[in-house]
């Protein structure tokens, strides 16, 4: 008997123990995903220097961009919190339209506290069906003329960003991705699209890694660039 209400101790005492070790750690913050595509309609000009400036949709001599999708397969949040390195992983938000930034993807939980080092890595792949960054939309000539743009950028992109120090309080807080899709036209000219290959059946501008691979460069070049993160909370 005395042998059974010892071990009936420890046990107790193992559950209590335990408890408290995991009421030390819980989590009561939580961290979501957004991707907010701004700058949709941009100069596109002869002079590359003009280029890419914010303008009217529908100016001549521009580029306006009517669709945007992200697929993010992966996106990892790495930063310091009390003195310890800390690494939280968000997977398989595919196919985002980055023109709906009121939907929220990948969230994680987070303990309150000071967070610094503050480092996301952003993973795009091509799925079955869709390519990491797909966008549609109209380029304007200087003429007036209207021609349909489909930006395919079939290849793997891993885009790397940071956010300042900030202290997380209890409650819901927001990673916002902007991307700003002027900067994409930024010191091209006119010529990048108007000199490229067109497909069937609307005399359409396909760019993919293997159609129109020039202006595909560039834009590929440029997509780092045009992305930035802020943390606020909800």
């Amino acid at each position: 008997m005395k042998k059974l209400y010892f071990t009936t101790s420890i046990i107790c005492l193992l559950t209590f123990f335990m408890g408290c070790t995991k009421d030390a750690t819980t989590t009561d913050t939580e961290l979501s995903y957004s991707f907010n595509a701004i700058n949709l309609n941009a100069s596109l000009s002869t002079n590359a220097t003009a280029s890419g400036a914010v303008v009217a949709a529908g100016t001549n001599g521009s580029i306006n961009w009517t669709s945007a999708s992200l697929n993010i397969s992966k996106v990892e949040f790495s930063a310091t919190q009390a003195g310890k390195a800390i690494s939280l992983e968000s997977k398989n938000l595919f196919a985002v339209n980055a023109l709906k930034p009121d939907s929220l993807s990948g969230t994680v939980s987070l303990t309150s506290g000071i967070y610094e080092h503050n480092e996301f890595k952003i993973s795009m792949n091509e799925s079955a069906t869709n390519p990491p960054l797909v966008l549609t939309g109209t380029y304007i000539e200087a003429s007036g003329t209207k021609i349909p743009v489909i930006v395919q950028l079939n290849a793997a992109q891993v885009i790397n960003l940071e956010a300042p120090k900030i202290e997380i309080t209890k409650g819901k807080y927001v990673a916002k991705v902007t991307v700003e899709l002027n900067g994409l036209v930024k010191g091209l000219t006119a010529s990048d699209f108007g000199q490229t290959t067109r497909t069937a059946p609307n005399n359409t501008i396909l760019v993919t890694n293997t159609i129109n691979r020039a202006l595909f460069e560039k834009l590929a070049l440029k997509l780092p660039s045009i992305l930035s993160l802020s943390l606020t909370k909800q």
